[in-house]
């Protein structure tokens, strides 16, 4: 075997030089010709020679080449021979047959059987292009199944994360999320261990999930990895990078040897958790069998899944936000409605503490009072009744001034959060009494009332240590202002039933003085109305005479006084009528006669009764009815008596116009409505209207004559009938006053 050293040619530049040929050839003169050719082409090349099946056999096992070139007959075997050979070695390289003669078909079936050219040995000028073009086509073939490869991996590398993001979606369950991600994680690499840490509120890595295929998985579950560990690995993986150690050397800090030892590992990686800048955790895996070389795509394809766990991680912490603050809501609603349906202070506090403790999963929960000697509980829940009962107890605090000054840390007037409340700076009895009452974990929230302190609410672990997030911490202060309110109303209840009871005696007082009031008024006004009718009756008796002149004729002044005498008479007799109707309603004594009544019989003589008047104000009267409307259940005298006052009350505003008197039929009844085109009210006007002795242009000039009782008596009366009189108007443009009428009978009986 020969091995020599020569120039390079150009165009061999694109290949690695020298180039490492194998030149099978029994004929040393042959191969010296091979060798020359290729030196004059000034290609830099190694080479060595084969010349029979054991040399070549060999030469392909130990030494790896860029081509052979192979004569097509030797001693015992042929160019075939050679060719299986090298397939066999699995070397992807070319073969060139460089024979002396060979026919065309020969030529075509040596082709066919994989040999990549042919080179006549009497035109061995064509070798160094034969050899170059050979060359780079299986460069290109290498460089084709190298994209094909990349292709696949990457293929393969999508469809691996498009299964571990669908199982994500999946669920929302954090738990979940990451078993998922491990479990695939390690069938798809073949690891020995796949996990996922994430920090807990202290900032300390503990396992949270660990692929179950793993053979130790419970031995590992929740383990702690160690601060060394965590400060080793910290900063490349909040900074995004991945660790990755093929092997466990010296170098490495001892921890993490140590660590290794632990977890029986010889090769890791470790790949961040990170969602927009925010470390959420890592994920680890462990070659335990024999340190393993990690691959490029590998780490690529750990590194695209931790970043898909993270997005999925991150929307389940969402997810379980969003849980736990819908739970917390529903738990403070549970809690308010508790306080609205009980004004017993011992249960209202029983079901505080029950509730509490239930939802924050805390071993015992209690609320105390506080003054300046003692701490009382006053109620305790327990999750079992293997826990402490610390119901009842009174504590001294005299050797606890710190809890009493608003300067300590200690202050029950502040927020105290002990996840390890033991090794806080105790004096020697408190910690006995700490220990007593089997206190890991504390926290304790103050309850003020009225800004003063009253007690506090507070929740203990027993067994392990709590840390509670900010806000959970917040939670429990909003369950403590529940609490101050419960105990504020417990507080108030006998005042304020004694302030009901007291205001329900006067009330009681003043409606029996109302009562009185309303019977001696009735009495003096049906009285009067009597005493006042008689001389009336005989004044208008007596004018209606003189104005006939009866007794012979007036002058005019004499006729012009006796007309203002009978409209004196008339105005103070209607006054009389209105204000017994008036009186007679609000001592519930009006009585309603109802029937049923014809509408348009009942409008039209109201319409009459104001026909005169209008006519002589130059007035139009107008009255529209819903066709479907025909008949009501009414008093038909008090239906009358709205309708006439509505009717003159828009006749006697308006100058200028029309009164229209309009019947419709709604849902909700009958709708009588008097439209007229007169001075209008304003909004402020309209909320006096229906006051009684109310006028609106009162004053010793007003314009208008009238009680003032006309819409007040009106409304009364409509309301009477389960009705009511409503306004629209605008000053200049008019008013509508409507009637509203129930169709059905619920007017009560007399």
């Amino acid at each position: 075997m020969l091995e020599h050293q020569l120039t390079t040619s150009d165009q061999f530049i694109a290949f690695k030089s020298p180039l490492h040929l194998l030149i099978v050839e029994d004929a040393i003169l042959d191969a010296e010709l091979v060798t020359m050719t290729l030196q004059r082409a000034e290609v830099s090349f190694t080479y060595d020679i084969a010349d029979t099946i054991e040399s070549c056999q060999r030469c392909l096992q130990q030494n790896t080449y860029d081509a052979v070139l192979s004569d097509y007959r030797l001693p015992g075997f042929t160019a075939y021979k050679t060719l299986e050979l090298l397939r066999q070695s699995g070397q992807d390289i070319p073969l060139i047959l460089v024979t002396g003669t060979l026919g065309e078909e020969a030529a075509v079936e040596c082709i066919k059987a994989g040999m990549t050219d042919y080179v006549l040995k009497d035109r061995l000028f064509r070798l160094p292009t034969a050899l170059a073009r050979s060359l780079q086509e299986f460069e290109l073939r290498r460089q084709q199944q190298a994209a094909s490869i990349r292709l696949r991996q990457q293929a393969q590398r999508e469809a691996i994360i498009y299964r571990i993001v669908q199982a994500m979606r999946e669920t929302l369950v954090l738990d979940d999320v990451m078993q998922t991600t491990a479990d695939m994680l390690h069938d798809t690499l073949q690891v020995d261990r796949c996990y996922i840490f994430t920090p807990d509120p202290d900032g300390k890595l503990f396992i949270r999930q660990i692929s179950r295929a793993t053979i130790d998985r419970e031995q590992f579950l929740n383990q702690h990895l160690g601060c060394m560990v965590h400060e080793y690995f910290y900063d490349a993986l909040s900074q995004a990078r991945t660790v990755v150690l093929p092997s466990i050397g010296d170098d490495l800090p001892p921890k993490v040897r140590e660590t290794a030892e632990l977890f029986a590992f010889k090769s890791v990686v470790v790949a961040p958790l990170l969602y927009q800048q925010s470390y959420l955790g890592g994920i680890g895996l462990h070659q335990c069998s024999a340190e393993r070389k990690w691959l490029d795509d590998e780490i690529a394809l750990v590194r695209a899944i931790a970043d898909q766990c993270a997005i999925a991680i991150h929307q389940a912490q969402l997810f379980n936000q969003v849980q736990q603050q819908a739970e917390r809501e529903q738990l403070l609603n549970q809690i308010s409605r508790t306080l609205n349906s009980s004004l017993d202070p011992d249960f209202i506090l029983q079901e505080i503490v029950r509730l509490t403790g239930e939802s924050a999963h805390v071993d015992r929960v209690t609320i105390y009072a506080v003054d300046s000697n003692h701490l009382k509980i006053l109620t305790e829940w327990r999750a079992s009744d293997q826990i402490l009962s610390v119901a009842g107890a009174v504590l001294s605090i005299q050797d606890w001034a710190d809890v009493l000054d608003p300067e300590s840390p200690s202050w029950l007037g502040r927020i105290l959060h002990a996840p390890d409340y033991g090794n806080l700076p105790h004096p020697p009895n408190r910690l006995e009494q700490i220990r007593s009452k089997q206190i890991v974990s504390l926290l304790r929230i103050p309850i003020k009332i009225r800004d003063q302190l009253f007690g506090g609410l507070s929740l203990v672990t027993t067994s392990a240590p709590r840390t509670f997030t900010d806000d959970e911490i917040h939670f429990f202060e909003r369950i403590a202002d529940q609490t101050a309110i419960a105990l504020s109303n417990a507080k108030s209840y006998e005042y304020l039933e004694q302030l009901v009871q007291k205001r329900t005696q006067e009330l009681e007082r003043e409606k029996q003085l109302s009562e009185s009031a309303n019977r001696a008024k009735t009495e003096f006004l049906t009285h009067m109305s009597h005493e006042l009718r008689t001389p009336l009756t005989g004044i208008l008796g007596f004018s209606s005479l003189l104005l006939k002149e009866v007794f012979g004729p007036l002058t005019s002044k004499q006729q012009q006084y006796i007309e203002g005498i009978t409209s004196c008479g008339r105005h103070l007799l209607d006054l009389i009528n209105d204000l017994l109707d008036l009186s007679k309603i609000e001592a519930g004594k009006e009585e309603l006669f109802v029937e049923t009544v014809v509408v348009q019989e009942v409008c039209e003589a109201c319409l009459n009764m104001i026909r005169e008047i209008a006519s002589n104000r130059g007035l139009q009267l107008a009255l529209h009815i819903d066709p479907d409307v025909t008949v009501c259940t009414a008093d038909k005298r008090r239906l009358k008596q709205i309708l006439f006052n509505l009717l003159s009350n828009a006749v006697k505003f308006t100058e200028v116009g029309s009164v229209t008197l309009d019947v419709l039929q709604r849902d909700s009844g009958l709708l009588f409505s008097v439209i007229d085109t007169g001075i209008g009210i304003s909004a402020a006007d309209q909320t006096k209207l229906f006051q009684s002795f109310q006028q609106l242009d009162g004053g010793l000039s007003r314009k208008y004559e009238g009680t003032g009782l006309g819409l007040a008596l009106a409304r009364k009366l409509a309301q009477l009938h389960n009705g009511d009189i409503t306004v629209t108007s605008e000053v200049g443009r008019g008013s509508c006053f409507t009637l509203h009428l129930p169709l059905v009978e619920t007017i009560p009986d007399s």
